[in-house]
């Protein structure tokens, strides 16, 4: 099995990025993923303001860009995630949260807490242990254009934190170069809708499968295939136009999938999907809607 190594990792997305390597569709493959920090804080006191500042400049790390065979430009990559095995405590940079205005929240960094992540668990305290659900925050391929920060994130991914980009799910990424080019990275041990403060940020071993799509005309944003539900993923500001462009590309799936008229559709999906939020600490903020499959399994064409 070809293992892509922590090593070849880049704190940007870019088309000129030169491939680390090539998989087959459907061939099997691990990607190392660098701790969100870097490794620079082992423990709570590892902590200055001078070694935050550090680990900052060398904070998102994403490995890649991984070739896919046989993905067109202008056509779509499906990365079918088989697991994500957390390989280093939980690390977590947080502050007092005192703040009246919860906007100034998420810079109130001034200390760590680091976090053993054993088994499936995070020890939390000596009280609370809670299992762990591990998840990838950047998952991208190559830009259209330009070279793109990886704490960024847009149409062809990046950083999106969304807590179902985990084990079991197929996330589609338009892909704007042949062969797609994947980056994976910042992988979460869990973390809740939102990320309104810092979940705690893990080293892990991400095992995948990828494959060329034809990308229907509708699809302009990610998406995330399981085989309870579909979901649809979209960045941008404010926060309520992600949601509403969502909830579009979710429509527009399943006028694609099944035999419906476009306004029954709309209102079937106002009784069933569900709108969230992935996260909304980035300079974008990305919503999700999500629906159940078997709600219009009836209307397959």
């Amino acid at each position: 099995m070809q293992r892509f190594l922590a090593r070849d990792a880049k704190y940007s997305y870019s088309p000129g990025h030169a491939s680390i390597g090539t998989v087959q569709p459907g061939e099997r493959f691990e990607v190392e993923s660098v701790e969100g920090f870097s490794n620079y804080f082992s423990s709570a006191a590892d902590f200055t303001p001078e070694r935050y500042a550090e680990a900052e400049a060398v904070k998102w790390a994403v490995t890649g860009p991984i070739t896919v065979a046989g993905t067109e430009q202008g056509g779509a990559v499906a990365v079918t995630i088989h697991s994500v095995e957390v390989t280093t405590p939980g690390v977590v940079v947080y502050g007092g949260y005192t703040a009246e205005d919860p906007f100034e929240w998420w810079d109130d960094e001034s200390a760590c807490a680091v976090y053993p992540a054993e088994g499936g668990v995070i020890q939390f305290d000596e009280r609370t242990n809670l299992p762990t659900r591990p998840l990838i925050g950047c998952l991208a391929t190559r830009p259209a254009e330009g070279e793109l920060h990886a704490k960024l994130q847009g149409r062809y991914g990046g950083n999106l934190d969304c807590r179902e980009i985990r084990a079991g799910a197929t996330v589609v990424l338009p892909s704007a170069h042949a062969g797609g080019g994947l980056y994976f990275g910042d992988c979460k041990a869990l973390m809740g809708d939102g990320e309104i403060v810092g979940p705690p940020e893990v080293g892990a071993l991400v095992t995948a499968t990828a494959e060329p799509r034809k990308r229907p005309a509708s699809m302009t944003w990610p998406r995330i295939e399981t085989p309870e539900s579909m979901t649809t993923l979209v960045s941008g500001k404010p926060l309520e136009w992600s949601a509403r462009q969502a909830y579009r590309e979710l429509l527009d799936w399943v006028l694609d999938d099944f035999e419906i008229a476009r306004p029954q559709a709309a209102l079937l999906l106002a009784m069933v999907a569900q709108a969230g939020i992935c996260q909304i600490s980035n300079t974008d903020y990305t919503a999700y809607c999500v629906a159940p499959r078997e709600t219009f399994e009836t209307y397959r064409s």
